[in-house]
Order: C-alpha cells, then structure tokens, then sequence
C-alpha cells in the first residue's frame, strides 16, 4: 500500500501575503487538503514540472498530468494529490494580495474574473512551466531576503504569474487600449520595476499585450522606444544618486539593478557621454563654484 504524507498548505503571515513552497520529489505520495475552514487563509496555485495526481473536489475527481497548472480559488474544498516524485511549487495567496494585485488597466476586468476560476490541471508547454516556477521562485527568495521594496517586488511577480494562469483559461477578447492610455500603463510599470531590470518583454506581459504592440504605441506617443525610456528613468535615478548620495558608484550600481559596476559605468557614459565618477566630480566642482567654495579652484 503506498504511503501518503499529508502536506500543510501554506498560510499567508502577517508581513507577506504570498507564501510560496517547493514540491521536492517526495518518494511518497503528498496530499494537500485545504477545507472550508482554511478557505480563508486565500487560493491556492500549484505549477507541475513533472508528476502525476488528482484534484479532488465536491463536483468529482479530475486527474492531473504535469507539466501542468492548478488554480483553487478562495472558499473552495477538496484536495490535491500527488504521486512520489512529482516536482514544482504550491503557493498561498491572501484574498487582501489578489485585491492589490489587479492592475489598473484595461487587463483588470477578466483578470479579476480569471482569478475567481479555478484550473483543474491545465496543461502547459514545459517551457511555460520552467517561466512561472521561476517567477514563484523569486517571490520565495524576496519574502526570505526582506529587501527594500519586497512588497512592490511579489506583487509583480505574483502580477506575472496570474497573468499567465488567466491565459491558460481563455482570454476573452477585450477591447483594444488607446494607445495613450497603453502608455501610462507602461510608465507606471517602468516606475515600478526599472530598477528589477525588466525586458521590454516582461512589460508587455505584465499589460496583456505583444511586445510589437507596446514597441508601436510608445513610439508613437513619445518618439522613443520602450526601452530609450526604461534607460532614461533610470539614469535619471543614476544622476540624482550621484549628485545626493555618498554612495560608491559600485553601491548605486547595486542599487539600480545592474549585475555589477563595470556594466554601470558602460551603461552611464554611453548615455551622459561620461563616467559616473566624472559626472560626480563636475557636479562637486559646479556646486562649489556656485556656492564661492576654494573647492572650486584649480
């Protein structure tokens, strides 16, 4: 008889809204139960990379084969069983993250409907699959590293990840944005996530719409492509740091996202026409100047 282990599902705590767990390859069968009485703890998702199992419910038994993707929205009961040595991840989300989660855009309608629906096991492209267990894997690692901005940094991912499970589920064909309004989207997100480095890729993903698509409306509307202002946001970020802060240019390179200093200082004197530590000299000398300082002879 094979042995079931019995898996707790885990319960958003009081500083995140999301939790996220490994399923490992257990050499026994796992079950996760989630009762009426946990219905309040939020939904339930699991991404299979490889296994078999069911979802049981009220209405029957629907059976599993990864790669696949489980959505068990709020207030509902059953159980989730896998076979040993299936692997991927399950993760909580509080009624309170779905409600922020939801961006303000025209996405935001069937999204919320999406989310109320639940995926019994729909399959995916491995691919797609490797995509949202490497989303949940950053949610995980920003509720363990507790960084500056791990709210804003799990609500986007935890954005991405819905986003892809609405797909999963039939999108249903809305009417197209106004391309101003696809651009203030868009800023929005760039103030959000310009420092997460993100691709002219993962922004149109995260609206709902080709990268194509995005690429025409902004340079439309402003003459740039989306990336020229991804660039220009931060380095006006890279100016002001260097001009307010006693950070070392390696500590701001940090800051901003970039993998390390080198890359920075290529990234700062191909746009600004200098090197971050130059730029940071003829601020020093301008302001002293200005200001009579002997700072400012030669």
């Amino acid at each position: 008889m094979t042995q079931t282990s019995m898996r707790p599902l885990p319960g958003p705590g009081l500083v995140q809204d999301v939790e996220v767990d490994d399923i490992a390859g257990s050499l026994s069968t796992a079950e996760w139960e989630f009762s009426a009485a946990r219905a309040r703890l939020g939904a339930h998702g699991f991404v299979l990379a490889s296994g078999r199992g069911a979802v049981r419910l009220e209405s029957g038994v629907t059976p599993i084969e990864a790669p696949c993707v489980i959505w068990l929205p709020s207030g509902m009961s059953g159980s989730v069983r896998l076979e040993a040595g299936a692997r991927g991840v399950v993760m909580t989300v509080s009624d309170a993250a779905l409600g922020r989660v939801v961006p303000a855009s025209s996405i935001a309608g069937p999204l919320r409907q999406a989310i109320d629906r639940p995926l019994l096991g729909m399959r995916i492209e491995a691919e797609a699959a490797r995509a949202s267990l490497r989303d949940l894997e950053d949610i995980r690692r920003e509720t363990l590293e507790d960084l500056p901005g791990m709210r804003e940094a799990i609500m986007s991912r935890l954005c991405l990840v819905l986003i892809a499970f609405w797909r999963l589920g039939g999108v249903v064909a809305q009417p197209q944005a106004a391309p101003r309004v696809l651009v203030q989207n868009f800023m929005q997100l760039v103030e959000l996530n310009a420092r997460a480095q993100w691709r002219v890729a993962d922004y149109a993903r995260s609206m709902g719409i080709s990268t194509d698509r995005l690429t025409s409306a902004i340079r439309r509307a402003t003459g740039r492509s989306p990336l020229e202002l991804v660039h220009a946001r931060l380095l006006e970020d890279a100016e002001s740091l260097l001009e307010r802060s006693a950070l070392q240019v390696s500590e701001i390179a940090d800051a901003l996202g970039f993998r390390d200093a080198g890359y920075f200082n290529r990234f700062f004197s191909r746009l600004k026409g200098v090197s971050p530590g130059r730029y940071r000299q003829q601020v020093q000398r301008l302001r002293a100047s200005r200001d009579g300082s002997y700072a400012a002879w030669p």
